[in-house]
């Protein structure tokens, strides 16, 4: 009984040493700011209505897929940079015999003239969703581009992997769910946005939709 006892204060010594030193990485972090991008300094007058695509992602019965589109049209359409059109997998099925295309594809030939016919937009918005683990730590693989549909020049490109594990994200995790000031979470489960696929989700799309050139 007494190296069991003995054993159990070893053990709740380390994991609580454990504890601190992950609370103290995640102190002296900074918030995560994506890196891997590429925009243009300032969006063109005409350029107000863009098309955003469904996500794409190389499982097509991966449950990432329930929830994707939505977030991202819902998180892009807060900046308010342009009107999103949501594009929905049956126009892609209808038009093209697939329900989603990567940035990525080699894309059919008249592809942008038939979003810019149906939807009158001026611009293209890939999603590509390239990694997901669902799981502790979750972490998000995109790979997102707007394309301008005259020239079919990039007015914004990024490619990050947004991992839950990383002290970064987790510092502005926190920061993102004190803004929202989410009622139904209390602090003991104020670690819940890195533990729902469905608000990670959403937390991710914001980063990488901030990054989005003014006008």
């Amino acid at each position: 009984m007494k190296s069991l006892f003995l054993l159990s204060i070893v053990v709740c010594f380390f994991s609580n040493c454990r504890k601190f030193e992950q609370e103290k990485i995640i102190a002296d972090a900074e918030p995560y700011q994506p890196t891997n991008l590429y925009p243009i300094e300032r969006l063109p007058k005409y350029f107000n209505r863009v098309a955003v695509l469904p996500c794409y992602y190389p499982d097509s019965a991966s449950q990432v897929l329930s929830f994707s589109d939505d977030i991202f049209l819902k998180e892009v359409s807060k900046i308010g940079i342009f009107e999103p059109v949501g594009v929905l997998p049956n126009f892609f099925l209808k038009n093209f015999n697939k329900e989603r295309i990567s940035s990525t594809d080699s894309l059919p030939e008249n592809f942008f003239n038939l979003l810019e016919e149906n939807y009158g937009v001026n611009g293209v918005l890939f999603i590509d969703l390239h990694s997901y683990k669902p799981y502790r730590p979750i972490s998000l693989g995109i790979r997102s581009k707007l394309v301008d549909i005259k020239s079919g020049e990039f007015m914004w490109a990024i490619d990050e992997t947004i991992d839950a594990g990383d002290a970064s994200v987790m510092v502005s995790v926190n920061l993102y769910q004190r803004s929202l000031h989410v009622q139904s979470l209390s602090q003991k489960t104020s670690s819940s946005i890195l533990q729902s696929p469905r608000l990670f989700t959403k937390f991710a799309a914001q980063s990488v939709f901030s990054t989005l050139p003014s006008r």
